[in-house]
């Protein structure tokens, strides 16, 4: 799991379990807060799927306690217009041509691919993202 700000990302959270509501809650609580921290409490928003670990009674009753008005509301299916699936399919075709040959390489890669995303990169990016979501909304949802 990982996030980024509009000039860097913040260290990845490599999963070695399936992910479930009750850990999510664990990512959160230790990872959010911990980024919350590094910039102003009114400054940032949650952008997240629908995913039932994300929609789960317990995430929810959590994110309603620690977190109130600190989540967008996202359309279901909307690979296309969420900002870190996007993120993640650039890193995956620079992983592909890097190669990895084991987990190993692989969880190294991936951080340090991650680790130095150009700020000037995630800011033409993240400013890329109203055109984006006009696009969907011109198109009824269409990609």
């Amino acid at each position: 799991m990982g996030s980024f700000l509009l000039y860097g990302t913040f260290p990845l959270c490599i999963l070695t379990h399936m992910l479930n509501a009750e850990l999510f809650v664990k990512i959160l609580e230790v990872h959010l807060h911990a980024q919350a921290h590094v910039f102003h409490q009114d400054d940032w928003f949650l952008v997240q799927d629908n995913d039932p670990k994300h929609t789960a009674k317990m995430t929810k009753a959590w994110m309603e306690k620690n977190m109130p008005n600190k989540k967008i509301n996202w359309p279901s299916q909307s690979p296309d217009i969420n900002p870190i699936e996007n993120l993640f399919v650039w890193v995956k075709q620079k992983l592909l041509k890097k190669g990895p040959k084991n987990i190993t390489q692989l969880k190294k890669e991936f951080t340090d691919l991650w680790e130095n995303i150009n700020g000037n990169f995630l800011e033409n990016y993240w400013r890329s993202m109203p055109k984006r979501c006009q696009l969907v909304i011109d198109n009824d949802g269409a990609k």
